[in-house]
């Protein structure tokens, strides 16, 4: 993965969920296995060995490295109505 892109609603909403729960950086990440693999997003302090550090809009974003060695960009927006929306490429 070469490039992380943020609209500034994902930034603002980034940063206010940081400061909550006084976390230094986002790291985006899958759970679950198998054929049924979740994204998630979670508040954390440092990355996990492997992660992809992306830095922002004044923000750290750690991208876990199965999701960078398989994408070329995340794009991350932010919409009223339906929150944070993630797009990988």
């Amino acid at each position: 993965m070469s490039k992380l892109i943020m609209d500034n609603g994902a930034i603002e909403f980034i940063k206010n969920a940081l400061g909550k729960e006084n976390a230094k950086a986002m790291r985006i990440f899958t759970s679950g296995g198998g054929c049924c693999k979740q994204f998630e997003m979670s508040p954390v302090e440092k990355p996990l060995a492997g992660d992809v550090s992306h830095h922002t809009g004044g923000i750290t974003v750690y991208v876990e490295k199965e999701i960078a060695d398989n994408t070329s960009s995340v794009e991350i927006k932010f919409d009223e109505n339906r929150g944070l929306l993630i797009e990988f490429r």
